[in-house]
């Protein structure tokens, strides 16, 4: 019986498979080299191949191979951090994951506290693990942790974790020996006296302080160091009034809780004193004129102060003030009518009153005006007459006044001399004459002037107007137009219509103030009429 062969001979080095081909024989195969268990392979012939077949030991078919195991490697055995209290978390720490055994490794890593994080939490193979450490809540000393690592089918790896919180330090605080202090002067006098303030560190670390006050009547010496020290302290009285003046000094230092020390100055009163220079004030004036030159009252003085008058001719440039000072009286002789006028001037301070007399003496002015009466004459539609003039001569100051619409006047007041310009206006005045007064006042002298406008009903005017004769031997006459409008006529402009061969016209009643436009036509018996002639004008002024 013939057979073809073939037989698979598994090495177990690797999973390297070799396949030996035999060639199909007649030699029988002995059953007695058969593997176990197999059934019996025979063959019609023994060969060289069959006999060296014979000779190989009997295999077995091998068992599949179990799954490959994952194992855990980490690269620490444990972390440690440490950390002040208050400050930022320590760095992070990274943890090493890695495959020592076989296959896939799908790992995830745990913590057991709140106060750890893991980025990642998970991977697969080789991978890190950063921790970082939230200590913000801890307390002060050794807190301790977990951080697992697990994976399917591999053995679970925890890390220990070991944090150290040490206390934070201890800052510096302001300590001072008295909590406010308080000073006195009386008003006007001298500084009180200064106070030391002591300051000390009543904490930790290095006291780097300053010092500084929130008010100008402080002085501080010196304004900052380190340590312990003292701040002098002084206050300026300078000009304080009397009363309670509060102020603070606040101390500061890095890192330290500031110190305020309130700070309290009572000013009392000074004894009450008040002179006025001079003992008195002598004014001269004339009636009517300018008001005589101001002059000074020189006010010493130890306190606040205020000023007042009797009389109300006399004013004052201030009525109060404090310490010493200076008062400017000056008069108005505008409210003054009496030739002697008293008032005095009264400056008290606290309960004492100086006061000093103020003597106005007025002489008569004099005043003189060059014309007692002007006299205007115009004719009514024309122009104004030329303006005249009034001179003034005065001793004091004077005034202008005028009663009539149409009498303009150029100055209505003056100092001393000056000159009044008198101008009309016929528009606003009336035909025939027009009567007005100006009057001039300097004190108590008071003097008029007459003024007189005579206006004269308007006037009127002609025009003659002159033509070449007409040669038709049927003329009838002429006719003369008069417009006051250039180039605009009809039947109603005809003024005149003239019969037979007249060559002129005398236009009569032409208005001033007015330009008139004349044309002339010639017209024939039969009523014909020619065009317009030429046009001229005339203006009438």
């Amino acid at each position: 019986m013939r057979q073809t062969i073939r037989q698979l001979l598994m090495f177990p080095i690797g999973f390297c498979m070799v396949s030996t081909l035999f060639e199909p024989t007649n030699v029988p195969i002995p059953s007695a080299f058969a593997a176990a268990g197999d059934p019996p392979i025979t063959t019609t012939s023994p060969t060289p191949n069959s006999r060296l077949l014979s000779r190989m030991p009997a295999l077995k078919r091998l068992a599949t191979p179990p799954n490959p195991i994952p194992a855990i490697a980490l690269n620490s055995l444990g972390f440690s951090f440490t950390s002040q209290q208050g400050s930022s978390p320590p760095s992070p720490q990274v943890l090493t994951v890695s495959n020592r055994g076989r296959g896939t490794l799908n790992w995830n890593a745990t913590t057991n506290t709140s106060w750890l994080t893991l980025s990642p939490a998970s991977g697969t193979g080789n991978g890190t693990v950063t921790i970082s450490l939230a200590s913000g809540s801890l307390e002060v000393g050794t807190h301790t942790g977990l951080v697992t690592v697990n994976a399917p089918g591999a053995q679970p790896v925890s890390v220990p974790i070991t944090v150290t919180v040490t206390p934070a330090p201890v800052p510096p605080a302001i300590g001072v020996n008295f909590t406010s202090l308080s000073f006195t002067a009386q008003q006007g006098g001298s500084n009180p006296a200064a106070q030391p303030l002591s300051i000390r560190n009543t904490g930790g670390g290095t006291l780097s302080w300053t010092a500084r006050d929130n008010v100008a009547w402080l002085t501080l010496s010196p304004a900052a160091g380190t340590g312990n020290g003292t701040v002098t302290i002084t206050p300026v009285l300078g000009s304080l009034g009397v009363g309670t003046h509060t102020g603070s000094i606040t101390l500061s230092a890095p890192g330290a809780q500031p110190v305020s020390v309130p700070i309290t100055f009572v000013v009392t009163p000074a004894p009450i004193s008040i002179t006025l220079s001079p003992s008195s004030l002598t004014y001269t004036g004339i009636s009517g004129g300018s008001n005589p030159a101001s002059q000074s009252v020189t006010v010493t003085a130890n306190g606040n102060w205020t000023a007042g008058v009797t009389a109300p001719w006399l004013k004052l440039s201030t009525t109060s003030g404090s310490g010493n000072g200076t008062i400017i009286a000056s008069v108005d002789l505008g409210s003054v009518s009496a030739r002697t006028n008293t008032a005095s001037l009264s400056v008290t301070a606290g309960n004492t009153t100086r006061t000093l007399g103020v003597t106005l003496t007025l002489s008569d002015g004099s005043l003189t005006l060059s014309s007692n009466g002007l006299a205007f004459t115009a004719t009514q539609g024309l122009a104004n007459p030329p303006s005249k003039t009034i001179t003034v001569q005065s001793t004091g100051s004077w005034t202008a006044t005028k009663a009539a619409p149409w009498l303009v006047l150029s100055q209505t007041s003056g100092s001393a001399n000056g000159t009044i310009t008198a101008n009309v206006d016929t528009s606003k005045a009336t035909q025939g004459e027009n009567q007005a007064t100006i009057t001039v006042a300097s004190g108590s002298i008071i003097k008029t002037v007459t003024i007189t406008l005579t206006l004269n009903a308007p006037s009127s005017s002609s025009a003659t107007l002159t033509w070449k004769a007409n040669s038709e031997t049927d003329l009838a006459g002429y006719k003369v137009y008069r417009s006051t409008v250039s180039g605009k006529y009809d039947q109603g402009n005809v003024i005149a219509m003239l019969r037979g061969n007249v060559t002129s016209y005398q236009a009569t009643g032409l208005q001033s103030r007015t330009t008139y436009f004349f044309v002339v036509t010639a017209f024939d018996i039969a009523g014909n009429e020619s065009g317009y002639s030429n046009e001229v004008s005339k203006s009438v002024y």
